[in-house]
């Protein structure tokens, strides 16, 4: 009987040689994702003048490059919580007095330098001295703290007291000792190193342009020494301009890629072009009316919770924001923000409602009657009038929505004039010389109250400035800042946010939102909530230009666009 074995071999072979024939030519499917490389250009209004962790607290333009360039012990997440970063852990004792940090020892210097308790402690010195130029409430804390290095990758701090938000003063950057050391505090505005900075970051500063003794452009790099994942961009360049509109300008010209805090006036221009997109997030400020709760303030009245509930009732908040910021902001019932850890949705809220307004002041003894010379009707009590001075910082926007608020107590009669002023804080409220006052507060990193409304604040330098001088809400605000159980300070200032809506030591308006353009090409982007604006940085590890096309065998869900 004839073999069959070698016909057989060859139809096999055969098959498998067409069939790996027709993978190889038929179309495989592929996709797109981001690739390395590109630059992305923006446009800032103002400029830097340093780029140095311990002193761009002051100004938005210095934040935006430390927050890029320096890291510190620990970092805030999106939602206002203090995570590791140089550290990886740290404990608290049952006092908690002492917290002791545990850093990374993989984390060096731009140039290589290892990163050790030495700087720590080196920055932490440099921020006690007395001569320290920077903000004072930082340099008053850490005057009150001790330093002590424990080994080169542990580091310890005791405090005098208790002090909850603690945690917030070690996201501050580090300074490197081995580059500045014999360094004093009271030199370090006048440091090269302000321009030209060896950070810890995952970006370091390649080159500074000026224009005469203004910075007019600055580039960064990814810093090949930094611990953490590399961004997909391979440069940074931001440009700087005496204003948004001439970072617009720039931006229509082709000079940048983006640009930030937009004006209501600059997102209408800006809507209208299909090669841009606008992104928003909501500020980790509040805006609100303070109130002036002294018998001295000249508005008596004001002094009433029925007056206060009243005036917040008559203000339609919907539409001031709908009208007159177009949308830019949220109403707010309370001084904390909107998806941090502290704030409580639960508070009373007060909708517009004119007609319960009239029934509060006159269930609390207050009639309407006619004022000469203007012959206008306005409520009035022992013939007293409800009548009072609006102070608003001297802008558009605030100008505005101070006039917006003013006519809608005017249709509820109360007597109401509005008066922009240059410099609200310094010339008005830090004297405690105002009766309601248009005032945005920022709330700077751990939501703690406690420097605005306990009652100890209410004498100068203090910053309550309406005088709120409540017992229960000051022995909240001080046992919240005495304890790190996050679970009870919530409860704390639960109990707190309820009382404040019930008082109203300051009416709640809205929370603002912040306005960010960039062009279509860059992609990936996200606008995270932002405690300050250098937040809109915060992912830009993940923002891209270029894209590469790879099998989707080879993709995965993470790097696909």
């Amino acid at each position: 009987m004839r073999s069959f074995r070698l016909p057989l071999l060859l139809i096999i072979i055969g098959v498998a040689a067409i069939a790996f024939i027709v993978y190889q030519l038929a179309p495989r499917s592929t996709v797109t994702v981001p690739d390395t490389g590109g630059t992305y250009v923006e446009g800032v209004a103002g400029a830097p003048q340093y780029i140095n962790p311990l002193l761009c607290q002051l100004h938005d333009e210095d934040r935006d490059l430390c927050s890029l360039a320096f890291t510190g012990l620990t970092r805030f997440t999106e939602t206002g919580e203090v995570v590791p970063d140089i550290a990886t852990t740290w404990s608290i004792s049952e006092d908690g007095i002492t917290y002791t940090f545990k850093m990374r020892q993989d984390a060096k210097w731009q140039d290589g330098s290892p990163i050790t308790a030495d700087d720590v402690v080196f920055t932490a010195k440099l921020l006690q001295d007395p001569g320290f130029p920077g903000r004072q409430d930082i340099g008053a804390l850490w005057q009150s703290i001790k330093v002590i290095k424990v080994d080169n990758y542990t580091v310890r701090f005791q405090l005098s007291q208790p002090l909850a938000p603690f945690l917030d003063f070690t996201t501050i950057g580090l300074l490197p000792q081995h580059i500045l050391t014999g360094t004093k505090a009271s030199e370090l505005t006048n440091l090269p190193y302000n321009l030209q900075p060896v950070g810890d970051g995952p970006w370091r500063v390649v080159e500074v342009n000026t224009n005469g003794n203004r910075v007019s452009s600055i580039a960064l790099e990814p810093s090949a020494n930094y611990y953490g994942p590399k961004p997909n961009l391979s440069r940074l360049i931001f440009r700087y301009y005496p204003n948004v509109q001439a970072a617009f300008d720039a931006y229509r010209a082709g000079d940048v890629d983006g640009f930030g805090n937009l004006s209501l006036a600059d997102v209408k221009r800006a809507e209208g072009r299909d090669d841009l997109t606008i992104y928003s997030a909501t500020k980790a400020r509040y805006t609100s009316l303070f109130i002036n709760l002294r018998k001295d303030s000249g508005a008596i009245a004001l002094m009433d919770k029925s007056v206060r509930q009243a005036l917040m009732l008559a203000i339609d908040r919907d539409k001031l924001v709908r009208d007159v910021l177009g949308g830019e902001a949220v109403v707010a019932d309370t001084p904390f923000i909107p998806g941090t850890w502290a704030y409580h949705s639960g508070v009373k809220h007060y909708p517009y409602d004119p007609t319960l307004a009239t029934q509060l002041l006159r269930d609390a003894g207050y009639e309407l009657a006619t004022v000469a010379p203007s012959n206008v009707s306005v409520w009035q009590k022992n013939g007293e009038p409800i009548a009072f001075t609006l102070l608003t910082q001297d802008d558009p926007t605030r100008r505005t929505v101070a006039e917006a608020i003013a006519k809608q107590w005017r249709d509820l009669g109360v007597q109401v004039s509005v008066q922009p002023v240059r410099n609200l804080v310094r010339d008005f409220l830090s004297s405690r010389q105002f009766q309601v006052a248009l005032v945005d507060s920022l709330v700077d990193g751990d939501p703690d109250p406690y420097p605005i409304w306990h009652r100890s604040q209410i004498a100068p330098p203090g910053q309550n400035y309406t005088g709120f001088d409540n017992a229960d809400a000051s022995n909240w605000l001080e046992a919240a800042r005495m304890t790190t159980d996050r679970t009870l300070r919530f409860e704390y200032y639960r109990k707190f946010q309820e009382l404040f809506a019930d008082e109203l030591p300051a009416l709640p308006l809205y929370y603002p939102t912040y306005q960010y353009a960039i062009s279509n090409r860059v992609k990936q982007v996200q606008l995270p909530p932002m405690m300050y604006p250098s937040d809109r940085l915060r992912t830009i590890g993940s923002w891209y230009i270029n894209v590469k096309r790879v099998l989707a065998s080879e993709a995965t869900t993470q790097n696909k666009p």
